[in-house]
């Protein structure tokens, strides 16, 4: 019950998210005010640098940056990322734990299915961090449900 129920949280949470277009062009770029502060009013304050003076010139070598932003995975993608991340954790992790050590398995199980909200979430746009610590969050939320429903069954059993 808990698996299947975190597995239906997150396709809700990955299903929800809806792809955020970055900022392109002058938009992204941040703008610095001069400060003037009145500690010494001798000393004249240098003149402002424009834009064109800071701005390198292009590298003729560089491939030229896309006009298009990447394009972020359809809600369905999103969906079955999120159905299928704890089945995907467990074969990942269950191979590398029949092949070497069983905690270099969980390490390998746990890296996965934070990697998959990492990468829905980076392709949404979002913020990696946000998504690796929502991953981390509903990991820890499996384990507390988990062990409570391990208690309840063998409280139920004895």
């Amino acid at each position: 019950m808990t698996l299947l129920g975190t597995s239906v949280l997150s396709a809700v949470v990955l299903g929800g998210l809806e792809p955020i277009a970055p900022a392109t062009g002058i938009e992204a770029r941040a703008t610095v005010e001069p400060v003037t502060t009145d500690t010494d009013l001798r000393t004249p304050q240098p003149p402002a640098l424009h834009a064109s003076v800071i701005t390198p010139d292009p590298d003729p070598t560089a491939p030229a940056p896309s006009a298009e932003p990447v394009v972020g995975l359809s809600r369905t993608g999103r969906i079955l990322l999120g159905l299928f991340a704890l089945p995907l954790a467990a074969v990942g992790g269950g191979m590398f734990m029949g092949a070497a050590n069983p905690i270099f398995g969980l390490f390998v199980a746990v890296g996965l299915y934070v990697g998959v909200y990492a990468f829905v979430y980076e392709r949404s746009g979002r913020s990696l961090g946000r998504g690796i610590g929502i991953g981390i969050a509903l990991l820890l939320g499996l384990f507390a449900v988990g062990a409570l429903e391990m208690m309840l069954w063998l409280g139920v059993m004895k």
